[in-house]
């Protein structure tokens, strides 16, 4: 390989740089994350209480079954 080919192929690599153009972080950048707390709070509650009414009228069929070939006669 001559001089002037080596001279070219370092000259191709000599725009490439490490750091990043921008920072990472900046310091006045609010925190991502915030909030994240209520929504998992919110979840919790209303994850809980989808539950509660699904599991509500599951009993409510449930005795509604069983009940229904029950008959109650009074003297």
């Amino acid at each position: 390989m001559n001089r002037e080919n080596t001279l070219r192929a370092r000259d191709d690599f000599d725009d490439l740089r490490a750091e990043r153009d921008m920072p990472m972080h900046y310091r006045n950048e609010p925190n991502r994350h915030a909030g994240l707390w209520k929504q998992i709070a919110i979840g919790i509650v209303v994850g809980y209480s989808v539950l509660g009414i699904i599991s509500a009228v599951a009993w409510m069929l449930v005795a509604q079954l069983a009940l229904s070939s029950l008959s109650i006669t009074l003297p």
